[in-house]
């Protein structure tokens, strides 16, 4: 009756603060101004709560609600910051929040406010309660995700540890996806890991001079296209790894035909997948994203001018490795892959490994606990975060993270490019509520 009480209460509470955090471009840093609303609302509840600045406006909100200190912290962590929305075609005003044919439409809805204003919720809501949790619940909402933490989770893991240090974290990676039409939850992703992330530059060099005489045998951007034509043709070795099995095999429950038939095989068969499976889960961006190492070209940069020949022609190469996998040897079966040794590769500053969690333990029991309470009998399953989040930092000085959602969504979505990153980036509103009911009550069984 309490967490009936409670839901009822916060709905529109819940509803505001996303709305608040929506309306704040924070795509190019401002991440402080949309934290002030927040950090009156702790504040006004009586919990401690500041917001440290790792640069003018990049700000992160702390807040910690006290526990009994039988167990060891809580974290809760969430970013508040966006990509940019610049050269994407949408149809609605990216930061003004629109509601359309059942849907909330917003840079940021999916990716990842939606999730910082279910924990503002969550952690309001027991601080009302007047209940004492069995453990402190830290409050993490952070800048700079999205370019890599510099700003955010590994300044704060840097500078201010002792703030954020916990045994467990929940934070963005997994996923609660939806039947096609929107009419039940068909199952939960936790994720327990990620791919690292890393990027490499690859640079050709020539002797340059006018674009009207242009050499015949040294020509760099050329070379540089040969070499990325090569590594764009490239598939690093297909495996399955424990992490990704139980993906795969839910996967194979909804799919079609010979896409359902691969999934189920090559779950079957881990961590080997025959050629026969692999060649058809190449062509399904999602799931071969989960079997392999990834490198993609996603920059180029050449002469300054359009009459000048350049004399550097760079590319930038981003590559999702898998976990177990290393940067070395990834960096090495590029250069073989490339071939010519007058080109130059060299990694970029790493973000660090994304690193794994157990997959059995407080947090596990507790998501599959809150999944069947708030989705009925849906499976949960273990997944890795082919992109990049804040839980690698916390990974590596011992916190035990792992990978959530609180907007629900569809495949069918994600394919059409209104997920995270895209345009028209949207959640349905009979849904997002369910969200914040799940993280509630994650929350619930690991505190009590």
């Amino acid at each position: 009756m309490l967490m009936l009480a409670l839901a009822l209460l916060s709905a529109p509470i819940d509803r505001e603060v996303l709305q608040q955090l929506l309306v704040v471009d924070t795509s190019h840093g401002h991440e402080t101004d949309a934290l002030q609303p927040i950090l009156k609302r702790f504040q006004d509840a009586g919990v401690p709560a500041q917001i440290l600045e790792s640069a003018p406006g990049r700000g992160n909100l702390i807040a910690r609600i006290k526990g009994t200190g039988a167990k060891r912290p809580l974290l809760l962590m969430a970013h508040v910051d966006v990509v940019p929305v610049e050269g994407q075609k949408w149809t609605t005003a990216p930061f003004t929040p629109t509601e359309r044919d059942g849907y909330l439409y917003a840079r940021g809805v999916s990716d990842d406010k939606a999730m910082a204003s279910a924990i503002v919720e969550v952690t309001l809501a027991i601080v009302r309660s007047g209940q004492k949790p069995s453990r402190d619940i830290i409050v993490a909402l952070c800048a700079g995700e999205e370019t890599g933490g510099f700003a955010g989770a590994r300044w704060l893991v840097a500078e201010h540890k002792d703030l954020i240090d916990a045994e467990l974290a929940l934070n963005e990676g997994g996923n609660i996806l939806l039947t096609p039409d929107l009419s039940k939850a068909m199952s939960a992703d936790l994720s327990v890991g990620e791919k690292t992330f890393q990027t490499f530059k690859l640079v050709a060099r020539g002797p340059g001079g006018h674009s009207s005489v242009p050499p015949m045998d040294d020509d760099a951007v050329l070379e540089l296209s040969r070499a990325l034509v090569k590594l764009g043709e490239h598939r690093f070795a297909a495996h399955v790894i424990p992490e990704v099995r139980e993906k795969l095999a839910q996967a194979a429950t909804f799919e079609k035909g010979p896409v359902q038939a691969a999934l189920a095989s090559a779950a079957k068969s881990a961590p080997r997948i025959s050629p026969q499976d692999e060649a058809v889960l190449v062509h399904e961006r999602v799931y071969n994203a989960l079997i392999r190492t990834t490198c993609v070209t996603t920059q180029l940069q050449g002469a300054p001018q359009d009459n000048v020949l350049p004399t550097v022609a760079e590319a930038t190469v981003n590559c999702r490795i898998l976990p177990g996998e290393t940067i070395e040897a990834t960096e090495a079966e590029l250069r073989k892959v490339i071939g010519d040794e007058k080109l130059e590769l060299k990694p970029v500053a790493a973000f660090g490994y994304g690193g794994k969690a157990p997959l059995e333990g407080p947090v596990p029991s507790a998501v599959r606990a809150a999944a069947k309470k708030v989705y009925g009998d849906i499976p949960v399953v273990e997944t890795i975060s082919t992109g990049g989040t804040d839980s690698r930092y916390l990974r590596a000085v011992g916190i035990a993270a792992y990978g959530i959602h609180t907007a629900p969504g569809t495949l069918d979505d994600l394919r059409a490019g209104r997920g995270a990153h895209g345009a028209d980036e949207r959640r349905n509103l009979k849904w997002l509520p369910s969200g914040t009911e799940y993280l509630r009550a994650i929350v619930a069984e690991l505190v009590k």
